[in-house]
């Protein structure tokens, strides 16, 4: 095989003998102009790992509130509830139940993401939630949080994270979500993101995660103030995480959108930089067994591109009412909803072969449906973790957020 960037010859010889890239290997990839190489040898390693199957989820996403003080500058979701009250939303936990099963029982994950907000972010007010969810829909598996949620309930609560762990494993937690990754290297990261959960205690909760059983994802937000550097060191870390604790089911990369927030003049990725870096993950990442392309993000043409450079998943359906709002906020032009359909056009238009799964990639038929499961008002009681009615604002769409994840 001739190639046109010589230092392609010695990273396909290490990996095909199973020998993790180096730091100079990820910048060597960063840097090259030989996309064509990268992204065979990208697609070589996703095949090697799943074969020619691509995976999507029907699911449901929710964020639960926008009330956060963590204060990153490249958040565009986050309201200040004394600064901007207009602008404040924060569901009870009757409103979540009922926005989950609006449209249905016919899904396999619940995707659940809200902020840093003292009304809502307890253990009295999740753990009823989660188990409610539990007994009505014991077929959907609970992806909730993240890391910096979890450290914040933690400390709220006075619990060691063994501890917050337990608890919210034995109230059903299936799966923790990747986001608050963000960028480990400290420098970097004390400036985006200085109030958030820091980098080794992001990798600690996961690895206690993994330890009780608890799956997890891996994100990193790139496209902002980062260096190629912090980037290939946040994905080695992320490899030596998984090392000594196994159970991150994906990584997934996070392009950062401007609109509206502090980081507004660093301009949105290229297409370019976002197949690159399915591509550079796909390769550094050599115990992951997955990397996702989320159509939210990227947009279903740059992820469908992603496939041939390591991806190996689109990510979920959302319920056709649900409402994202962290990257919408932001400015993404990707929609709120996409048909499984639509997913499997896709897939199978870019030679793979789609496959439905939930959120630790348990295999289903396309047309698989749960048993009948009835939920109606009187799978609603009064839950008595909810909010006060005046603290439950709800707005009626996402637009009543103004753009200005």
């Amino acid at each position: 095989m001739a190639f046109a960037d010589p230092i392609m010859v010695e990273v396909e010889r290490k990996l095909d003998a199973g020998i993790p890239l180096s730091m100079d290997d990820g910048l060597a990839l960063y840097r090259t102009w030989d996309i064509h190489t990268l992204g065979r040898l990208a697609r070589r390693q996703k095949e090697r790992k799943s074969g020619k199957k691509v995976f999507y989820v029907l699911n449901r996403y929710i964020n639960s509130t926008n009330v956060c003080f963590a204060g990153c500058t490249f958040c565009s979701f986050a309201a200040d509830e004394f600064k901007e009250p207009q602008r404040v939303f924060r569901m009870t936990a009757d409103q979540v139940f009922a926005k989950a099963v609006e449209t249905g029982t016919n899904f396999n994950q619940i995707h659940i993401v809200g902020g840093h907000d003292p009304r809502q972010l307890s253990l009295d007010y999740w753990l009823p939630l989660m188990r409610r969810f539990k007994a009505a829909l014991p077929h959907v598996q609970l992806s909730l949080f993240t890391a910096a949620e979890i450290e914040y309930m933690a400390k709220r609560h006075r619990m060691s994270f063994p501890q917050i762990v337990t608890e919210l494993k034995n109230a059903g937690l299936d799966n923790v979500n990747g986001g608050a990754a963000e960028i480990f290297a400290e420098a970097t990261r004390a400036k985006i993101c200085a109030n958030k959960v820091s980098a080794s205690n992001w990798l600690l909760l996961h690895e206690e995660l993994h330890r009780q059983g608890v799956a997890s994802n891996a994100t990193m937000l790139y496209g902002h103030i980062e260096s190629i550097e912090d980037r290939i060191d946040h994905l080695i870390r992320l490899r030596e995480s998984q090392e000594r604790s196994p159970g991150f089911n994906a990584f997934i990369p996070l392009a950062f959108h401007p609109d509206g927030n502090e980081l507004s003049y660093c301009g949105w990725t290229t297409g370019l930089d976002d197949i690159r870096t399915f591509a550079v993950a796909r390769l550094m990442l050599n115990n992951f067994d997955h990397i996702k392309a989320y159509w939210m993000i990227q947009g279903l043409k740059v992820c469908q591109v992603a496939l041939e450079f390591g991806a190996d998943d689109m990510d979920g359906t959302h319920g056709s009412t649900d409402e994202e709002m962290i990257y919408h906020s932001a400015g993404t032009q990707s929609g709120q909803y996409v048909d499984d359909r639509e997913f499997r056009r896709l897939i199978e238009e870019a030679g793979y072969l789609p496959v439905r799964r939930n959120s630790t990639y348990d295999e289903f038929p396309w047309d698989w449906a749960p048993d009948a499961l009835p939920v109606s008002s009187a799978a609603l009681p009064e839950s008595s973790a909810a909010l006060p009615e005046s603290s439950a604002a709800l707005p009626e769409s996402s637009a009543a957020l103004p753009v200005s994840s």
